[in-house]
């Protein structure tokens, strides 16, 4: 006899349903989060949709200010930074622990992924095939929390932050780093593929300040009278 599915409370469902809306770029950074439509996509009364915006606030994804109602966190780029050092404390110590688990089958799959990446032609497709690429290689870690702490921050930057982090890094220097993380994983290097890893993740790091100063040099020069 199979167990009886847990049920999804309504204030849990407003809380998916937000946070997918956040983390797929439906709702932009910045964005009012109107709590009536939410309420009535999803069949609920306005109080769980209430519930489910003070814990995204609590998880730095939404901001309620009084009066004014909710919108989606704006994050800047010491956010996007520090969001990169916890990827670079997680993701390692992941990696760290999967490779010695790792089958051929986890090997083939994660080379199909990078086939499937060097052969994309958007950058949405590199970004959600970089973190199936990801993910592939830390599942073998056998840790279920710390894999689902590392999917959490991806989460907390949503897919249009991902996208920014995708485009600074660029396609054939990331796509050349994977092949060299998982040529390493497969001789079971451990301390090599995890050192290339750091360097991969740190270079993203890099990039993506490089990408927001050339940004706000561009704005200013657009809001600047010729």
């Amino acid at each position: 006899m199979q167990p009886a599915k847990k049920a999804i409370t309504a204030a849990q469902k407003a809380y998916e349903e937000i946070k997918r809306r956040i983390s797929d770029g439906t709702l932009a950074e910045g964005a009012p989060i109107r709590q009536d439509e939410i309420a009535g996509v999803i069949g609920v009364s306005k109080i769980p949709v209430r519930e489910a915006l003070t814990r995204l606030e609590s998880e730095g994804l939404v901001v309620l200010t009084p009066n004014a109602g909710a919108t989606v966190a704006t994050l800047t780029v010491s956010d996007y930074i520090e969001m990169l050092d916890m990827r670079l404390a997680l993701e390692c110590r992941a990696l760290e622990l999967a490779v010695p688990n790792m089958a051929s089958s986890d090997i083939a799959k994660a080379r199909q992924l990078l086939t499937a990446y060097d052969q994309a032609m958007t950058q949405a497709d590199w970004s959600d095939l970089n973190m199936s690429f990801h993910a592939c290689l830390y599942a073998p870690a056998n840790r279920p929390r710390l894999v689902a702490m590392i999917r959490s921050v991806q989460d907390h930057m949503g897919r249009m932050l991902r996208l920014r982090v995708s485009g600074a890094a660029g396609h054939t220097r990331s796509h050349n780093e994977h092949i060299q993380i998982l040529d390493a994983c497969e001789q079971r290097d451990t301390a090599k593929a995890v050192t290339l890893l750091r360097k991969h993740i740190e270079q993203t790091q890099r990039e993506v300040q490089g990408s927001f100063r050339h940004s706000i040099r561009a704005e200013f020069a657009e809001s600047t009278p010729s």
